[in-house]
């Protein structure tokens, strides 16, 4: 793996290359990334306890476990192929591309007509979360030193289990106050605002513009 070779003299190099104070900021995106993450995987789980929701899909009980379940496989699949993508590309693009496809492929779940098309978009949905914590404890390892690092991946974790805490009632209310469809929308396209902090706030950390070549 790409991080792990990486001279000391280099790592230290990068870790006092940005201020803690734009690397505080930067965890607090990629918790904020995390959070919503979660919203997109909660919020199916919300609908499907809409009697409206159920109605229009004529979903069965089989129907629904299959559902649920469909998001985990193409994320288990997927995450070592992301791991890959993060070690070979760095984490700021791959980053910001997957998260702007899980976020319209969740908002597109407004549009799906029918089951099969449902469990397209939570496959989808997948894919494009997989790269969340390969990035996340990649970008950590890469600007804290060891002796803060335990402290710094203990808040990223813990925005997984603030995400659904959040998530659940926050796509309750949507739906009861606007409906099902309006419900996906919002969570997927509203959640687009935190590309603009990730794409301005973080450094290229791509392999050909490493710390080497930018110290050069």
């Amino acid at each position: 793996m790409r991080w792990l070779s990486i001279p000391p003299q280099e790592v230290l190099y990068t870790f006092t290359l940005m201020s803690s104070r734009l690397r505080a900021a930067i965890v607090g995106l990629l918790c904020l990334a995390v959070m919503v993450a979660y919203f997109d995987r909660v919020n199916l789980s919300v609908a499907l306890a809409d009697k409206d929701f159920r109605s229009f899909f004529q979903l069965s009980d089989p129907d629904r476990g299959l559902l649920n379940s469909a998001f985990f496989w193409s994320y288990v699949v997927m995450q070592i192929p992301a791991g890959w993508i993060i070690d070979r590309y760095g984490v700021k693009s791959p980053y910001a591309i997957g998260f702007l496809v899980w976020s319209l492929v969740s908002a597109g779940t407004a549009w799906t007509a029918s089951v099969r098309q449902l469990f397209s978009v939570r496959l989808l949905l997948g894919v494009g979360e997989s790269a969340i914590t390969p990035a996340g404890v990649v970008w950590i390892r890469h600007h804290y030193p060891e002796k803060r690092r335990g402290l710094v991946l203990g808040i990223f974790m813990s925005a997984a289990k603030f995400g659904p805490a959040l998530g659940a009632p926050l796509s309750t209310w949507l739906l009861i106050a606007y409906g099902w469809r309006p419900m996906f929308v919002i969570l997927g396209i509203g959640a687009l605002v935190w590309l603009v902090p990730w794409m301005l706030l973080v450094p290229n950390d791509s392999p050909r513009i490493g710390p080497k070549k930018r110290a050069a």
